[in-house]
């Protein structure tokens, strides 16, 4: 688990004290709502990152420097003041540190087009895992166990399990409770929540979640100590991630990788010799046909 490599990292340090887990921010992308009094969304904003940063979501002990960064990016397209209802999209980002540097990694950077809830300005934040109470805090609850499943993924191999499985209950209690397409299986739609879970906790692609940790842990980590092993290990990674590619080419979980990292694996190929920029190019045009354009830039 993550919690094992912050141990060895402060092991002769004072013993760590409990810690909130996720430093998260809330950004309201309001512009397309006419309204000359917007403090509804500085609110919402507010509440957001209070729901977020003021609840414990892991067992382990962090230290503040250690706080997964996450930014939740709302992007309104309608809201309906009587009803104080919202609909829109939003954009999750997900980042952990590379060991070594100050350097911050993307582990997720997904966009969710269906996020529609209720919310009153000044309402509280109720969660409860075990049971459905709003679509707002589910919303929110989900990608914060899924952002917590891809970071300890990056940290230990296949570490994420108990906080996806968190993420799955989340969503199967919104199912039961909540008439929302996002939380439902079988839609053309790729970019749902239901696709993004059960691809993660789906055995067949497995290596993605190995490839995480062999990128990270393997790969990124060693970047500022010895590049060139650092890159073959991420050119392994992303032999793994081919896999996956090889019996389902259109899972959500090649989105949710690639969405995150394409831009990464164009700067770290720069560097590479040109026998290793050639089978880079080759590999990523093969496994992320939609990027391309972007990974002859590698050149």
């Amino acid at each position: 688990m993550r919690s094992a490599f912050i141990i060895l990292m402060f092991l002769f340090q004072l013993p760590m004290l409990y810690a909130q887990d996720i430093n998260c921010k809330a950004i309201i992308l309001d512009n397309q709502i006419q309204l000359s009094d917007k403090r509804i969304f500085r609110s919402l904003e507010q509440a957001i990152a209070n729901f977020v940063n003021n609840n414990k979501w892991t067992t382990d002990k962090i230290q503040p420097n250690e706080r997964i960064e996450l930014t939740i990016q709302f992007i309104p397209n309608s809201y309906d003041q009587q009803n104080n209802s919202f609909s829109g999209s939003a954009q999750i980002i997900c980042q952990r540190p590379v060991y070594g540097s100050t350097y911050s990694s993307n582990t997720l950077n997904i966009i969710d087009e269906d996020w529609n809830f209720v919310y009153a300005e000044f309402q509280p934040m109720d969660f409860n895992e075990n049971a459905f109470t709003t679509n707002l805090t589910s919303l929110i609850a989900f990608y914060v166990y899924y952002a917590i499943g891809l970071d300890y993924d990056s940290f230990s191999l296949l570490g994420g399990t108990p906080y996806f499985n968190k993420a799955l209950q989340v969503m199967n209690n919104a199912q039961n409770s909540d008439g929302s397409s996002g939380w439902k299986p079988f839609t053309r739609n790729l970019r749902t929540r239901y696709n993004f879970i059960d691809n993660v906790l789906n055995e067949r692609f497995a290596p993605i979640r190995e490839a995480y940790y062999k990128y990270h842990r393997q790969g990124l980590d060693l970047m500022f100590k010895d590049a060139e092993n650092a890159r073959k290990n991420i050119m392994a990674s992303l032999e793994l991630v081919k896999k996956v590619f090889k019996i389902a080419p259109n899972t959500a979980m090649l989105i949710v990788f690639f969405e995150a990292k394409s831009e990464e694996l164009v700067n770290i190929f720069k560097g590479a010799t040109p026998s290793e920029k050639s089978k880079a190019i080759e590999l990523l045009s093969e496994i992320n046909i939609a990027n391309i354009s972007k990974y002859e830039k590698i050149r």
